[in-house]
């Protein structure tokens, strides 16, 4: 994974000046990387530091997109990366630069809320944006809710968080 990283921080680094839409794909991979591997300790630091200067650079062009690769490597890093994979509509969604989906979240009482999930997003995000929008702003109140989740498959639900 390492190597990969290396090979995609050379070719941003130097290729990108040349041909603006090899360097789109170049940052969209960098962002698929960030979100489902964790970078050796070694590495870490350097990539880091390569995020923040593409994310400081006035005029620069790939800012949000550096930003996002940042935030994807610092959730990975605290909470260990993805498991699943991501499927060939995801892939693809990723890749036409399409990083987030809208999910809809069940509540008791029939109620229907949709909030928008991005790749690095976990179970946590979930119930604190839901609580957010109930009210709930105390730590404790978090502590009280999870999330679970239903598949038509079998009519099974399953504690997710």
């Amino acid at each position: 994974f390492n190597l990969s990283l290396l090979n995609i921080l050379h070719f941003l680094y130097f290729v990108c000046i040349l041909c603006r839409d090899s360097c789109q794909r170049g940052w969209r991979l960098m962002y698929i990387l960030t979100a489902f591997h964790r970078c050796s300790d070694v590495m870490k630091p350097f990539l880091l530091v390569f995020l923040q200067d593409a994310c400081a650079s006035p005029g620069q062009q790939y800012q949000s997109i550096a930003k996002a690769c940042e935030q994807n490597l610092r959730r990975t890093f605290q909470y260990g990366g993805r498991i699943q994979y991501p499927n060939s509509m995801e892939l693809k969604a990723m890749l036409a630069g399409r990083s987030s989906k809208r999910q809809l979240f069940l509540l008791p009482g029939g109620i229907e809320r949709h909030l928008k999930i991005k790749t690095c997003s976990v179970a946590l995000d979930a119930i604190e944006e839901l609580c957010y929008e109930m009210g709930l702003q105390r730590e404790e109140a978090l502590d009280e809710y999870a999330v679970f989740l239903v598949t038509h498959r079998g009519n099974k639900l399953t504690r997710f968080f």
